[in-house]
């Protein structure tokens, strides 16, 4: 499995996103189908890395909820450079 590391902004950017949805982290961790405390664990930088797949199945869950909710246009592109970048670095990571 594909290991991205996380940057301090992608963390800043999901967890703005997040409290401006009124999201809790549990709810979030249940939408996007990821173990518990796993929003946590991110959001507070315990997790330095994590595998590319669990971590875009969040983001996008999350940006599907942006996208349905009104919440601010920068988040929304915040969100978006969080997912083309972790999927620049997936591809950079796979095997050739």
């Amino acid at each position: 499995m594909a290991k991205i590391i996380i940057l301090d902004a992608d963390r800043r950017a999901l967890r703005a996103t997040r409290e401006q949805l009124g999201l809790s982290r549990t709810r979030q961790e249940r939408a996007a189908k990821v173990g518990k405390t796993y929003v946590k664990r991110l959001e507070l930088g315990d997790r330095q890395s994590t595998e590319a797949t669990l971590f875009t199945r969040l983001v996008k869950a999350l940006h599907q909820r942006a996208e349905k909710a009104e919440v601010p246009a920068k988040a929304k592109a915040g969100l978006l450079r969080v997912v083309r970048r972790v999927e620049k670095q997936g591809e950079k990571n796979a095997p050739r």
